[in-house]
């Protein structure tokens, strides 16, 4: 018996094939509408910035689907930090150092130059099939002008980002209902968190 496909298949294929490409995408995710590109690839994470006017010193976050990817982008996470992570009722970005550094091959843009990087763990079935569709972390961020208001529905999102993207995600268009901002926190070397977002 074949199994039937989500509704979002068709939508999330042609996502993955703009990513593949060095594209970038304008798609719902687990808290407001991002765009994203492939987080190795120069040429998508380069187009993320300069569609928002954003300077390449305020790097992207990244998206991943498993915990075993999250542990080697920062191994030394503090079981405080996994603990967050469980009880959290939203989504939690955590900001810390990217473990051995010279094993990866992520775009300028992406890590800071202290070694910084900032990891969204996901559950959502979409993202997760872009993430494993292209085999690599996603670079993400909001859809909106540095500076400007961070949109919550597509409809708020700018005519001009719209036009920019290469792929603009079809799921999830209709849907009215207002997403917030993950949780942002960092932690330190010592296992100490502080919160950058609330």
């Amino acid at each position: 018996m074949s199994r039937k496909r989500p509704i979002w298949y068709e939508d999330a294929l042609m996502a993955v094939r703009t990513l593949r490409d060095g594209g970038v995408i304008l798609h719902p995710s687990d808290t407001v509408w991002g765009l994203a590109a492939d987080a190795t690839s120069a040429q998508g994470v380069k187009h993320i910035f300069e569609i928002k006017q954003r300077p390449f010193t305020e790097t992207l976050l990244m998206l991943v689907d498993s915990s075993q990817v999250l542990e080697q982008l920062l191994p030394n996470l503090p079981n405080s930090a996994w603990e967050l992570l469980e009880v959290s009722d939203r989504p939690v970005t955590l900001v810390g150092t990217l473990g051995n550094k010279d094993q990866h091959t992520f775009a300028s843009g992406m890590v800071r130059e202290n070694a910084s990087i900032a990891v969204r763990l996901v559950s959502d079935p979409y993202l997760s099939f872009l993430i494993q569709g292209i085999g690599a972390p996603l670079a993400s961020t909001s859809a909106n002008v540095a500076g400007k208001p961070t949109p919550m529905t597509f409809i708020d999102i700018d005519k001009q980002i719209k036009s920019l993207v290469d792929f603009k995600a079809n799921y999830r268009r209709e849907e009215l209902n207002s997403n917030q901002s993950s949780l942002l926190v960092q932690f330190d070397d010592a296992g100490c968190i502080s919160i950058l977002r609330s």
